[in-house]
């Protein structure tokens, strides 16, 4: 019998937008910084000015490795012409089959760095212009299936200020929720400038959330005289969630928390495995070195159980001591339409890792969670 289930993490990548997606909702002043689609070299691709951004309507090197790849290769998503994540009919398609009743979409955070080895956008302005164009895009996304799907806004990291305005944009918009890129941000998140932006996103109830991204390559992540291995790749893919602990630690120990008891911080597929050795050494590490320092007025692992949120995917060990840790911190996730995600076989994954589990901590990981951070109505009902 399937589980009821949302997901607390899915994606809306560049690959698989409209080729008018910015074209027709950014002004013509931008001229060739507007993001489109042309033909090079017999593939069609994303640029921005003199920079590929990377391909379009296909998921991209390497979709057919492993078994995740085949998987999705037999979906169609090898196929140069798979755009079914950015059609509201054939993802809720997905989504039926998947047995996911709806969704959280993260976006385009990756275009500020580009994908695929491929060049980012440079210039901070023509960047804020693109995702405030994409949050345009992916408001109305959200309307073609109302209650099925809750795309996320992207903000820029360059300027605390212009972050709070696409706060404010972003719920002027109907967006339950943004995502803010750390890396490569102007300062680290626990710099007093980015107090505007946590400001923003108190006074309008707007879900800030960050996501694995670039960070953590340090050793991994980079090619030895333009040489690549598989096991640079693979490496990080395997360690990516872990590099979200220093995000959590800071926003906790800095009084982001502290000074906005009502803004809501989610670490976007982070895996929850590592969080319990986290809390317990943060509340440590403070009352032995850092109490006198900081004067946090509550331990800090309280700070992480009244506003922070993680997401996984698959995370046996994870879910157990979560499940007796912080169940109402946890929320699951499919990745889609992702290769390091469940999908199309989410109930198995959800099955698979939520065995002996007490129904209503099921419940809570699976899908009340989800709801009551995002204020998802019930089928029938108004949001909250």
């Amino acid at each position: 019998m399937s589980l009821r289930a949302m997901s607390a993490d899915s994606h809306m990548d560049l690959i698989y937008l409209p080729p008018d997606t910015f074209t027709s909702r950014m002004p013509s002043t931008w001229g060739d910084r507007t993001p489109r689609v042309v033909e090079r070299d017999g593939r069609k691709v994303w640029v921005s000015g003199d920079a590929v951004l990377g391909p379009w309507g296909v998921y991209g090197p390497g979709v057919t490795g492993g078994r995740r790849g085949r998987i999705l290769a037999e979906a169609g998503f090898a196929s140069g012409t798979q755009t079914r994540p950015s059609n509201p009919i054939e993802r809720r398609q997905d989504q039926e089959r998947d047995g996911v009743e709806a969704e959280v979409i993260y976006g385009i955070i990756g275009i500020s760095r580009g994908l695929f080895t491929h060049s980012g956008i440079a210039d901070h302005e023509t960047l804020a212009a693109v995702y405030r164009a994409y949050n345009d895009y992916i408001a109305d996304f959200n309307r073609s299936q109302p209650g099925r799907f809750f795309g996320l806004g992207c903000l820029p990291n360059h300027d605390a200020r212009a972050a709070a305005d696409e706060v404010r944009h972003c719920a002027e918009l109907g967006l339950r929720g943004a995502v803010f890129v750390p890396w490569g941000s102007a300062l680290p998140v626990w710099h007093q400038m980015w107090e505007p932006l946590w400001t923003a996103a108190e006074e309008t109830g707007l879900v800030i959330s960050f996501h694995v991204f670039e960070g953590g390559a340090a050793t991994v992540g980079y090619a030895v005289q333009n040489i690549q291995h598989p096991a640079s790749a693979g490496s990080w893919t395997v360690v990516a969630p872990l590099q979200m602990d220093e995000i959590c630690a800071s926003v906790i120990l800095s009084g982001v928390c502290e000074r906005h008891p009502k803004l809501t911080l989610i670490l976007g597929e982070s895996g929850i495995g590592w969080l319990p050795y986290m809390l317990e050494r943060l509340d440590d590490t403070y009352e032995e070195r850092l109490a006198d320092d900081l004067g946090l007025k509550l331990p800090p692992s309280a700070y992480f159980k009244r506003q922070m949120y993680a997401t996984f995917q698959k995370d046996f060990h994870g879910v157990r001591a979560m499940a007796e840790i912080a169940p109402d911190n946890v929320m699951w996730g499919s990745d889609y339409p992702h290769r390091d995600g469940t999908w199309p076989f989410s109930q198995k994954a959800i099955e698979e890792q939520f065995r002996g589990i007490p129904a209503p901590i099921q419940s809570k990981m699976l899908w009340e969670n989800v709801r009551r951070v995002y204020k998802i109505a019930e089928p029938g009902r108004a949001a909250a």
